[in-house]
């Protein structure tokens, strides 16, 4: 047996469980889970929000479930087939597990794989002592990363692949919309290439004050005209070059328009609840806009790049953790990204 979170089916909360411990198929590894980290997801799930629901219907979540699908830990039994990874290895997981024979899968598009299986979602997570994992998707991890640093390899890697999309180049200014944990890992890498600007807009002043430590120029948007302030900041181009949009907030459409230029960049990755209304030619159109959907991380240029970076320390990714549990503290947890946090990790045996 072995200690984990699951959820049990289409309502709030969470449970921390005794399960059974898992042996892994002949395409597994088992994995001793090291660190985890709670992601914006397992926190729609938490709530069974709207955002959660959606999810749920998109991959056919099956209950019970267990939570968690940013991690990193060491090989400890691998698959009859397995031989690209043994045990002893460390590793973090890409949670995109794709199929290999679609159309995508077989055009470098792996990520956005026509008949993907999410992991932590429709695949059970990493929220427990032990994981399971398809072979395919165990990222070995560099010399130069720690267990903590490879449990946030997943979360940066989609902050990093959307500032990949966004083009940036010497010189622009760059608005990141949203300073969650994706957000403010966006703001780090941004302000290790050569923006010229890095502007952070949210509404919330404790991770406003964490943007602000990484380098960006900050906008409370609950009490200052955002698109007034970036437009001041920028009034020699008429509006920022590119917008990353991290909130998944709905309501940032209103005026998340008004932040770009003419001729702009937008690379939207926060997942907003249900639809969203645009003005097509004005916002889109007559502004010569180009518009960039993010989901998930390119495997595995993404990962190199990343781990490159935080390998030769030019970025530190650990200055986005602010508090640290162990499992069996998991409401604790849950409860303090409601309240405020930067990355929440779940440690073995913390």
């Amino acid at each position: 047996m072995m200690k984990a979170i699951i959820k049990t089916g289409a309502f709030p909360g969470i449970e921390f469980a005794d399960i059974e411990k898992p042996a892994p198929g002949p395409d597994e590894v088992l994995i001793k889970v090291e660190v985890s980290a709670i992601c914006g997801t397992d926190m729609h799930y938490y709530h069974w929000d709207q955002g959660g629901r959606d999810f749920a219907e998109k991959f056919h979540i099956k209950w019970p479930l267990v939570l968690g699908h940013e991690c990193s830990g060491t090989i400890v039994e691998v698959g009859s087939n397995v031989k690209d990874r043994s045990a002893g290895e460390r590793v973090s997981l890409e949670t995109h597990i794709p199929c290999g024979t679609c159309y995508q899968c077989q055009n470098d598009m792996p990520h956005n794989c026509a008949n993907m299986t999410v992991y932590g979602t429709n695949y059970n997570g990493c929220f427990a002592e032990y994981a399971l994992a398809p072979s395919k998707v165990a990222f070995v991890l560099p010399d130069g990363v720690s267990m903590e640093e490879g449990a946030l390899l997943e979360p940066g890697g989609v902050a990093m692949r959307a500032v990949e999309e966004a083009q940036i180049r010497p010189g622009d200014t760059v608005v990141v919309n949203g300073c969650g944990p994706v957000g403010l890992l966006a703001v780090m890498i941004l302000k290790a290439g050569n923006p010229a600007n890095v502007i952070a807009v949210d509404i919330d002043d404790f991770r406003l004050n964490l943007a602000e430590k990484l380098g960006a120029i900050t906008i409370n948007a609950k009490n200052q005209n955002a698109a007034d302030e970036i437009r001041r900041i920028t009034a020699l181009r008429g509006g920022a070059d590119a917008v990353i949009e991290l909130s998944g907030a709905a309501s940032a459409y209103q005026t998340l328009f008004d932040f770009i230029r003419l001729e702009g960049r937008l690379v939207t990755v926060g997942h907003p609840g249900g639809a969203i209304p645009i003005n097509l030619v004005k916002d889109v159109n007559l502004k010569g806009l180009q518009i960039k959907g993010v989901f998930g991380r390119r495997i595995w240029s993404t990962w190199w790049n990343l781990t490159a970076l935080i390998a030769s320390k030019r970025i530190n990714v650990l200055d986005i953790v602010t508090h640290r549990f162990d499992l069996s503290q998991c409401e604790q947890a849950f409860n303090q990204v409601t309240r405020g946090s930067g990355k929440v990790l779940f440690l073995a045996g913390a």
